[in-house]
């Protein structure tokens, strides 16, 4: 997969991973700091400023949470 190049404005890396790797849970923020070791240095608040290039993990594996509650229960 190519790198992202964070568009106008900026954005918040828990929006990048949700587009890069289908969610903002299970260690995506974490595993896309992991890769991409200068991220946080640029960032401000969370976002990331735009024209920044982000590099997806390499062969990512979400851990999924174990416990959950049903709304129903």
């Amino acid at each position: 997969m190519a790198a992202y190049i964070v568009g106008y404005g900026g954005e918040r890396l828990d929006k990048i991973a949700k587009k890069l790797l289908q969610t903002e849970r299970d260690g995506t923020v974490e595993a896309l700091l992991k890769a991409n070791p200068r991220l946080a240095d640029v960032m401000q608040n969370g976002v990331v400023p735009e024209g920044t290039a982000i590099d997806p993990p390499k062969d990512f594996r979400a851990t999924p949470s174990t416990s959950f509650t049903l709304p129903w229960e």
